[in-house]
């Protein structure tokens, strides 16, 4: 009897065990399933808490039209797809562990005067210890002017200011780290990076590297769904918000133009000398939004010297090279209405001034532009109006083309998720 009792417990007890055991497997098998879902964010694919990864997509489609052409005195159109990106971005492991990749299929997606088609725009990897700490490594977006770090797909106007366009930084290849402070609703936001210096793509950095340094000032708070990096204020902020960001950036012993952008310089003697010069860059932006209205203010002044050639009077032809690469102050203003939740009228003045020994050899330009917008679904999925009046200044020999209110005018369809 004793026995029977004790086969009976001992059954009980594996029986108790192996349904234990079953719920163990059962809530187990329910976090690793992978899920999808389609939301605001994009299309999502999850697996527990160890992977994460959010697909979007978006193309601008373009159609455009010029009252005269660079170089000639006829009118031209133009129709193109301006983007086509691919996104893919989440976690893996740990959401500590974040990745984001981006490709560009676009034609002018693709910055084909470093040489070669680059679709890759951003392959990043961050670690994030902490909420307010973030460390990247790869290719992405340097801390830059306020105008840039705003996605093209979340514009006002079909694409960013001449000014913008001349002085910029790009994306580039290096270490990112980023440390956010909070004091009494006053937020302080710090981007650091170290850098290549040569723009997307480059196969190796045989010259010297970018340091970049980016602080951004909040004194009531943070915008709604991070708003002070879109443009036109869609959440219409209750209260005034405000976001000041200053930038400081040099590019030593460059070979391109515009440090990560433009052309590869190359002596005029000899095709296969690299020219190369140092760039530095300072950049100071305002953004204010308040009830469907919003500023943006942005000022730059750009410096080349550090010049590759030592001499200049043995090579007259590498200096005029030096000569036009973009440098001098440039100011970029707009500001505008959403006068509907889903209709917005923008304004945008930009003038760019080569500093003084330059003048003979770089245009001044001005843009008094505006712009309407309507928003089917914020800035994913939009129709966008630009007409703009265009002034290109200069006088000397090396400046034979200046004209004066130039049309350009532009219609242009954003899609996406």
């Amino acid at each position: 009897m004793k026995i029977h009792k004790k086969i009976i417990w001992v059954s009980s007890l594996l029986l108790s065990s192996f349904a234990d055991a079953q719920e163990m497997v059962t809530d187990t098998s329910q976090k690793e399933k992978t899920t999808v879902a389609f939301n605001e964010k994009g299309l999502q694919f999850r697996k527990g808490d160890h992977f994460l990864m959010t697909f979007r997509f978006r193309a601008q489609l373009r159609a455009g039209y010029l009252s005269r052409l660079d170089d000639e005195d006829e009118a031209g159109f133009e129709a193109q797809i301006r983007r086509l990106r691919l996104r893919f971005e989440g976690f893996l492991i740990s959401p500590k562990l974040e990745y984001k990749l981006q490709l560009g299929f676009a034609n002018r997606d693709m910055d084909l005067e470093s040489g070669a088609p680059q679709i890759v725009r951003d392959a990043v990897f961050y670690y994030k210890p902490g909420k307010a700490w973030s460390i990247g490594f790869g290719q992405t977006k340097l801390p830059g002017n306020r105008e840039r770090v705003n996605s093209s797909g979340e514009l006002q106007m079909p694409d960013r200011s001449i000014a913008n366009n001349r002085f910029t930084v790009d994306r580039d290849f290096g270490l990112f780290i980023d440390k956010d402070f909070e004091v009494k609703n006053h937020i302080i936001q710090l981007r650091t990076a170290v850098s290549s210096g040569d723009g997307r793509g480059q196969l190796a950095t045989v010259h010297g590297l970018a340091y970049t340094g980016r602080v951004e000032y909040m004194p009531f708070g943070h915008f709604k769904n991070k708003g002070d990096y879109f443009e036109g204020d869609l959440d219409f902020e209750e209260t005034p918000k405000v976001s000041f960001g200053f930038t400081y950036t040099k590019n030593f012993k460059t070979n391109r133009t515009g440090g990560q952008l433009g052309k590869p310089m190359f002596s005029a003697y000899n095709e296969k000398e690299e020219l190369l010069a140092n760039i530095r860059t300072i950049m100071a932006d305002a953004v204010l939004k308040y009830r469907g209205w919003a500023f943006l203010g942005e000022y730059y002044d750009r410096k080349v010297d550090g010049f590759s050639v030592d001499d200049f009077s043995t090579r007259p032809d590498d200096q005029l090279i030096f000569l036009k690469m973009p440098a001098g102050i440039a100011v970029n203003v707009q500001g505008s209405k959403l006068f509907t939740k889903k209709d917005e009228i923008t304004l945008r003045y930009t003038t760019i001034s080569p500093h003084k020994a330059l003048q003979d050899y770089q245009y001044k330009l001005n843009t008094k532009a505006i712009g309407y917008s309507h928003y089917f679904n914020k800035h994913k999925f939009k129709i966008q109006g630009y007409i703009g009046l265009d002034d290109r200044e200069g006088e000397s020999e090396e400046l034979d083309d200046a004209f004066e209110n130039r049309l350009n005018a532009m219609v242009q369809v954003e899609i996406g998720i």
